[in-house]
């Protein structure tokens, strides 16, 4: 048996393998001819004894760190030999290569084959898809979360899991409260507390966000060194606001937290820091909170604060405050992101916002 991409002298054996495979829903020989070349996918193949016995295929989305395994074929003669689990399984490392943490497929709801293999893979199912297929029959959108390998410099920060909708950035300085002193001990009252004191008031629906200039000024006042990083062409949030009178509340927040940033000492940074400065800053034991859109992992435009937690030569990881079931939180402690697409998530908004907020140890009294 030999797993390998496809090449262009694989094509009508591919055609063939399709047309005997799939009754419907079937690639065609040109989108065929078109995946064996293109950057944004990988075709990959199975021989045994100098034949094709299956394929399988993943299409990557350079605007999200979702990947889709888009198909998935063996050839009857060689059904049993768990073909199609050796591809998938190979699909996956490809996948993490590329620097894709997430991997999603689409399977028929009546093909129980291919539903328990990609149980017995991980995979969950994420929702059931009505009348997907040209026969009309039902679909299922199943997706894992992949796993790179691990970090090799690593911040040992509890992972505190926010309590509202809009506490994220508050409980990301909670992470970093207890990473920073051994004696602290994350709280939902300290959670609400300092929503209350950072808080933007509005967004765009229900209650207001934590601007970065908030979040410095709550770490400050509870003694953590503080750095601001936030380039932005406008008041953070305030684009995702039509309401004149909300507008004007998020403007008077912001200058107020900008002064206060003033008095203090606490200068903002204009420009993002580099790749190098995140290293440095994980190395030196600090910790970064950054401001994501959510878009890159679920596909869903909003704002979320996560914090850094540990990196090693290809990804960095983040601890994510938000876990929709108790069941996910191992899932949302060092999650991986590839350097490569680091930049481009941290970018919020039509202002293409960014923020960065470094919280460092106590200062020792004197």
């Amino acid at each position: 048996m030999l797993l390998r991409a496809a090449t262009p002298t694989d094509l009508a054996s591919l055609n063939q393998l399709e047309l005997a495979v799939f009754p419907g829903d079937r690639i065609s020989a040109r989108q065929m001819k078109r995946f064996i070349t293109s950057p944004l996918a990988y075709l990959l193949v199975v021989e045994v004894r100098q034949q094709i016995a299956g394929y399988s295929l993943v299409l990557f989305n350079r605007g999200t760190q979702l990947a889709r395994l888009y198909s998935v074929a063996v050839a009857s003669a060689y059904r049993g030999q768990n073909l199609a689990y050796k591809m998938v399984q190979q699909c996956e490392q490809e996948a993490i290569a590329r620097g894709f943490i997430t991997l999603r497929l689409e399977v028929r709801n009546d093909n129980i084959a291919a539903k328990n293999l990609y149980y017995k893979m991980g995979y969950k199912v994420l929702k059931t898809l009505v009348h997907y297929y040209d026969d009309l029959a039902d679909g299922v959108r199943m997706h894992k979360r992949l796993d790179p390998p691990g970090p090799s410099s690593v911040l040992a920060m509890p992972l505190y899991v926010q309590t509202l909708p809009f506490t994220c950035g508050p409980s990301c300085l909670l992470m970093s409260f207890a990473y920073l002193d051994n004696n602290y001990q994350p709280n939902r009252l300290d959670e609400v507390k300092i929503w209350r004191e950072a808080t933007t008031v509005f967004m765009t629906s229900g209650h207001g966000g934590c601007s970065a200039q908030g979040l410095a000024l709550a770490a400050h006042e509870r003694g953590f060194g503080v750095e601001l990083f936030s380039q932005s062409a406008s008041v953070p949030f305030i684009d995702s606001v039509r309401d004149s009178d909300k507008k004007a509340v998020i403007e008077l927040v912001h200058q107020d937290f900008s002064q206060r940033l003033t008095t203090l000492n606490i200068a903002t940074q204009t420009q993002s820091p580099t790749l190098n400065q995140l290293r440095q800053w994980i190395k030196s034991g600090y910790c970064v909170l950054m401001l994501i859109s959510t878009y890159r992992f679920n596909g869903e435009k909003g704002p979320h604060w996560i914090v850094l937690s540990g990196m090693n030569e290809q990804y960095f990881f983040f601890h994510d405050p938000n876990v929709e079931q108790q069941r996910d939180i191992i899932n949302s402690a060092y999650v991986p992101i590839s350097q490569s697409e680091l930049t481009n998530m941290v970018k919020y908004g039509k202002q293409k916002q960014i923020s960065y907020v470094v919280i460092k140890p106590k200062k020792q009294a004197s």
